[in-house]
């Protein structure tokens, strides 16, 4: 059914055929396509039938993969934020340093992916913007996204202090996560609102954000 679809959406009457490409291959093309038409008219203006057209994809073969705009939606913030979850995953798990590097590499691979990823920008904006409008996507946003990464903050400080190298009456603490990551969240904001020209510079709040963290956890006196 999805090869019909591609091939009636694609192929003009006369031409040589095309190779239709695999799943694996289509579903990225989807997902930029729906990228573009979510960054140039909104969550609310975005529809399906502008995303097939920009993939260049019969508006069926787009509901064959995602059922909706919600679903689609979600799965262009999935194939965003997947990566950058995984790098961090996989730097816990293989991290045999100090608790206060390991946040450092952290911080820096959150702040990297600020300034470096388009993506991720549409996708913030978008949520600031529309995410009072549309309350699922912001519940999506803090179960899939949001949450993960404080998790990923808490382990690290809670680690921390096991091993004696940051306060232990802070690793509980149910405020701390948010705190530590909300400087991120910040130049996110005056990214959007100021430009990268005139925004303060991600790098320099990244190091004065660490030294203040590192020395409120207590690893500079350690």
């Amino acid at each position: 059914m999805a090869d019909t679809l591609e091939g009636r959406a694609e192929q003009a009457p006369g031409a040589a055929p095309r190779r239709r490409l695999t799943p694996a291959e289509r579903l990225p093309q989807l997902l930029d396509a729906a990228l573009e038409e979510f960054a140039e008219r909104g969550y609310g203006g975005a529809s399906m039938a502008g995303v097939a057209a920009r993939a260049g994809v019969a508006k069926a073969l787009l509901y064959h993969y995602v059922p909706g705009k919600a679903e689609l939606f979600k799965a262009v913030v999935r194939s965003c934020i997947q990566p950058v979850f995984s790098e961090a995953e996989r730097l816990l798990a293989g991290f045999d340093g100090s608790r206060a590097e390991l946040l450092r590499r952290l911080f820096a691979l959150g702040y990297a992916r600020l300034a470096a990823d388009r993506r991720e920008g549409v996708l913030f904006r978008l949520l600031v913007a529309e995410g009072e409008r549309f309350p699922e996507l912001a519940a999506f946003y803090h179960a899939e996204v949001l949450s993960r990464g404080l998790a990923l903050v808490e382990q690290v400080v809670r680690s921390g202090a096991a091993a004696g190298e940051f306060r232990p009456d802070l690793a509980g603490h149910p405020g701390l996560a948010p705190v530590l990551m909300a400087p991120v969240a910040m130049a996110g904001v005056w990214r959007l609102m100021l430009g990268e020209g005139q925004a303060p510079s991600p790098e320099a709040m990244r190091e004065a954000h660490l030294a203040l963290v590192l020395r409120g956890l207590g690893a500079a006196k350690a």
